[in-house]
């Protein structure tokens, strides 16, 4: 049989062991015998209770009454919802002092909310020889027997004196949870002190890892510190609320709002400050399970309802009927953030999204979740009502846990935030450093290509140039000569040296081209332009019969590399002579325009007689037509040639960015 067949075999048994026994009525109830020795004495076992469903029973009638047993360690008579429906119960132990001395105990309950409790001490004979006043969550501190948080009343006996205590308790909302049990008089100061040690402590750590986390929230501006801080402060709430410091140290302020809602104030803030805390903590709003996140916003709503609902009946007093449907639906509510919680846990580690984080949280709330989920079990009861669940100090180390390990969490996210914001950085200076680099090397090598077609350039100037412009003049004066020679062919030999200054000037004409073109490395579309005007005014338009005009259209401040304007310079220079040479053409046209997106267009036009080729293509014997394609090609553009009216020439550039 395996562990959990064991297990499960156990508590049937015990389920069918104890199932007999309810309902029975208590004959012979067990005697606490008042030791000399111990200060501290629990009634687990000894305990029985009777309800009174008329809600008017006297302890005379009591004493007559069947109790039952008290089968669980802490007495739980479960939940109650109102005025209307809260009965009293009465609880009943017997105790003797078996010493010839007086002894002096205290019975103290250990909550703070009931509305009457009140202690009858009957002797052998029946008869009432002590009664204590009827005390509750209404009743100031001070005008208690004791002036304390909990409930503590005297129960002194004389030597070989038995008594039998009757406790009356009535509560009207919440649990009614009583855990009881005896003191000895003499050790109340003590226990006092180490009390106020024990939750002086608590509190103060809480408090003092709010302030820092504060101080988180300032230095990083992490919403998560914020959120953390807002739980720390409902767990703060929560044990001053329920260990019963508002009830002794701040009694007015618990009538802020009626009745006991600003009891059920904080418990609600502390579960919904969890949530809110948990969906930065374990984030699912930017995965595939987002709808966990919206899931997440619809119960901090139903939050946001029960705040207001408690709030409302301040100002306006609630039906019974309204009453008893939002006690029911607050009931349902408050308990809404756990199971949306723990499916944040289940998603977060089954789906592989913050795999350490969900463990790490749900390492830290299981103490903590596990006694509040005891409790409720308790007060339905499915579960005994343990000592553990029903006592908050057993809260509080659950809840230091909790803190402890969700700051250690925290620090441990903030070195990790820190160290992949440290390596982002890192990289990118390095990457920064490689981009500078990179920047430097290209500007090292445009300069080095900037110095060297400066060289060219100057070189072509200066000796090329040189040693045409001496050819010029040197054939000019040959040709000058050869005209004054009587011979027969000076004529000839004139008009062929003529033409060899032509060509020559030609060449010059072209190599100052050359050098305007590589000298700067872009240029605008408009200083283009600026140049084809030149070349036309002081070239073109000297040939008898021909105007030219240029149009510029779009973005003249467009930019053009310098073999982007070498190359579109020639093929009008190439289109232009063409036109002289066959077009027999009056008029021509060059339109230079900038397209969407930075392309350019370039097109010559002429009126004159034109010309066609098979399919549009460009015969491989007309070389100047053959030349301009390929310069296009070079540029990655497209070009073409067609008659229309004339003969066009039309090429399409992207322009560099």
């Amino acid at each position: 049989m395996g562990p959990f067949r064991r297990l499960l075999f156990g508590l049937l048994t015990a389920c069918l062991t104890t199932l007999p026994l309810l309902g029975q009525p208590l004959r012979h109830q067990p005697v606490v015998d008042l030791s000399t020795s111990d200060d501290q004495i629990s009634l687990r076992g000894k305990l029985a209770y009777f309800r009174d469903s008329s809600a008017r029973k006297s302890v005379q009638d009591v004493i007559t009454a069947t109790f039952q047993p008290v089968t669980t360690p802490v007495p739980n008579f479960g939940i109650i919802t109102g005025v209307k429906v809260a009965k009293p119960a009465w609880l009943r132990f017997r105790v003797q002092n078996k010493s010839a001395e007086e002894q002096r105990w205290l019975a103290e309950i250990d909550f703070w909310c009931f509305d009457e409790l009140q202690l009858f001490l009957v002797d052998d004979q029946n008869r009432i020889f002590s009664t204590s006043p009827v005390i509750g969550w209404k009743t100031p501190a001070a005008r208690r027997p004791f002036n304390h948080r909990h409930y503590w009343f005297p129960i002194n006996l004389a030597g070989h004196q038995n008594v039998t205590a009757y406790l009356r308790v009535v509560k009207q909302r919440g649990t009614q949870i009583v855990p009881l049990e005896l003191i000895r008089a003499s050790a109340y100061e003590p226990l006092l002190q180490e009390s106020y040690l024990f939750w002086g402590g608590v509190l103060f750590t809480l408090a003092f890892v709010a302030v820092m986390s504060f101080i988180f929230f300032l230095i990083t501006l992490d919403r998560i510190y914020s959120k953390y801080i807002f739980c720390l402060l409902g767990l703060v709430g929560f044990f001053i609320i329920n260990d019963g410091f508002l009830n002794q140290f701040a009694f007015d302020e618990q009538f802020w709002l009626p009745r006991q809602n600003v009891y059920f104030l904080f418990p609600l803030i502390l579960f919904y400050s969890q949530l809110l805390f948990v969906r930065t903590f374990l984030p699912l709003h930017r995965t595939p399970s987002y709808r966990w996140h919206k899931i997440g916003t619809v119960v901090l709503g139903c939050g946001v309802f029960c705040l207001l609902a408690l709030i409302i009946e301040r100002f306006t007093p609630y039906s019974p009927l309204l009453e008893l449907f939002l006690i029911r639906l607050f009931s349902i509510f408050y308990w809404f953030p756990v199971p949306v919680i723990v499916a944040y846990i289940v998603i977060s580690i089954v789906r592989n999204y913050h795999v350490k984080e969900a463990w790490l949280y749900l390492i830290a709330v299981l103490p903590f979740y596990t006694l509040n989920l005891g409790q409720v079990l308790a007060n339905f009861g499915l579960l005994p009502t343990y000592e553990l669940v029903a006592k908050f100090m057993y809260y509080a180390p659950a809840a230091l846990f909790e803190v402890l390990v969700l700051t250690v969490g925290l620090a441990y996210r903030y070195k990790m935030n820190r160290d992949q914001t440290e390596r982002l950085i890192k990289e990118r200076t390095i990457q920064q450093k490689r981009t500078y680099e990179a920047e430097v090397q290209t500007l090292a090598m445009k300069n080095s290509l900037l110095i060297e077609k400066t060289r060219i350039a100057r070189d072509l100037h200066d000796n090329v140039g040189a040693h045409l412009a001496f050819v010029v003049t040197n054939l000019t004066h040959i040709s000058d000569q050869a005209e004054k020679q009587p011979s027969m062919d000076r004529q000839l030999w004139s008009d062929q040296l003529r033409t060899i200054v032509s060509y020559t000037r030609e060449a010059i004409k072209l190599l100052r081209e050359t050098i305007w073109a590589i000298h700067q490395e872009s240029f605008t579309v408009e200083e283009f332009s600026e140049r084809l005007n030149q070349y036309i005014n002081r070239y073109v338009q000297e040939t008898d019969g021909l105007h030219v005009d240029v149009v510029v259209t779009g973005t003249q401040a467009q930019r053009l590399t310098s073999t982007q304007v070498l190359n579109l310079f020639r093929i009008v220079q190439e289109a232009l002579n063409n036109v002289i040479k066959h077009a027999n053409a009056t008029q021509a046209k060059v339109r230079l325009q900038v397209l969407a997106g930075g392309r350019i267009s370039l097109r010559i036009h002429d009126n004159g007689r034109g010309f066609t080729w098979a399919n549009g293509a460009v015969s491989d014997h007309h070389y100047g037509l053959r030349n301009m394609q390929t310069r296009a090609e070079e540029l990655g553009g497209s070009f073409r040639v067609f008659a229309e009216e004339g003969t066009t020439v039309e090429v399409t550039v992207d322009a560099v960015s």
